[in-house]
């Protein structure tokens, strides 16, 4: 995404950040920009040095109902659990989210304020250890989630095929005319294919096995590091899915890596300590991998620079097709 964009919407919607901000009972010494994504994130410091991240959402990036989601289990987890997780912080009326109109316009983002997260992603470098921890914490979340009783859970998100995101804020391009240059005749087919194989995995673990709520995108650089401890952020995709499609998640970035090996032994190992492995085999894992992949080609087309798009497209193209020569 283009670095002066980032800037000019952040600085755009600064005004709605420092207005939600007087809803909530204490003086803020700062707020300066921190992350730009699907959404707006700002560092805020209060008069007496207390540090918090304010979110200021995107009506694209994630349904009303689903921030309703998050910030419910999130406080549940704080509440029940002695896990390291982001705490949602309440205005001076008790909400959790703030829907604050733009300063430019008639559209509402839902805003929310979190506590701050101490350490570094465990993706800046972290060995065995890291992961073992990434892997109880990520068993820990699990255990909560399948007996946290859901609010109203006919309207959560489902895992339960590849593009489970609402199709009117993330549309499947992959096929469309208009995308011919990112997906050519081969990719496609390569897609195509896969896409037939992973379904398949998905539908036969939905069938055999039990789907509850989960993180949905627990990975190294949704997790800060600090000593001996995880803390565990981003909870914005929270839905219901298999425990063994939580774990992909967890490892799907080292699917390709040198250290792939050594990264699932330490996983599984914390995982182990605290639950039963769900993973059923490779075929399964790489399966869930696949659809995950899928639903990312399809989202980077979309969404990046078209230079971008490629280059992303090109780096995992081969895996793919890899995983297709190996079960198709």
């Amino acid at each position: 995404m283009d670095k002066r964009r980032i800037g000019h919407e952040a600085a755009r919607l600064l005004p709605l950040a420092e207005d939600v901000l007087r809803h909530y009972p204490f003086r803020v010494r700062s707020v300066e920009h921190l992350a730009t994504h699907s959404n707006v994130l700002y560092r805020v410091v209060t008069s007496d040095g207390f540090q918090c991240v304010l979110r200021v959402g995107s009506p694209e990036s994630d349904s009303r109902k689903n921030i309703d989601y998050e910030v419910a289990w999130l406080s549940a987890l704080n509440r029940d659990t002695d896990l390291e997780v982001v705490s949602p912080i309440r205005n001076d009326y008790g909400s959790l989210v703030v829907d604050a109109r733009e300063p430019d316009s008639d559209r509402t983002r839902p805003c929310v304020l979190f506590s701050w997260v101490p350490g570094a992603p465990l993706a800046d470098g972290a060995g065995s250890f890291g992961y073992r921890l990434l892997g109880r914490v990520s068993a820990s979340l699990q255990k909560h989630g399948r007996t946290w009783e859901i609010p109203n859970p006919d309207g959560m998100r489902r895992w339960d095929r590849i593009f489970y995101y609402d199709p009117i804020s993330d549309p499947v391009i992959i096929e469309s005319a208009r995308f011919d240059h990112l997906f050519d005749r081969y990719r496609r087919r390569t897609i195509s294919r896969a896409s037939e194989l992973s379904e398949h995995v998905i539908k036969d673990a939905w069938a055999n096995g039990f789907p509850h709520v989960v993180h949905g995108d627990l990975h190294e650089w949704n997790v800060h590091l600090i000593q001996s401890r995880i803390h565990a952020f981003d909870f914005e995709d929270v839905m219901i899915a298999t425990p063994g499609q939580d774990v992909s998640v967890c490892l799907y970035s080292s699917r390709a890596s040198e250290r792939r090996d050594e990264i699932r032994a330490a996983y599984r190992q914390g995982f182990e300590e605290i639950a039963p492995w769900p993973i059923e085999d490779d075929e399964q894992l790489d399966g869930f991998h696949a659809a995950r992949q899928i639903l990312l080609m399809n989202y980077a087309a979309r969404t990046l620079p078209m230079g971008e798009a490629e280059d992303f497209l090109a780096q995992v193209t081969p895996w793919l097709k890899r995983y297709v020569d190996a079960y198709g």
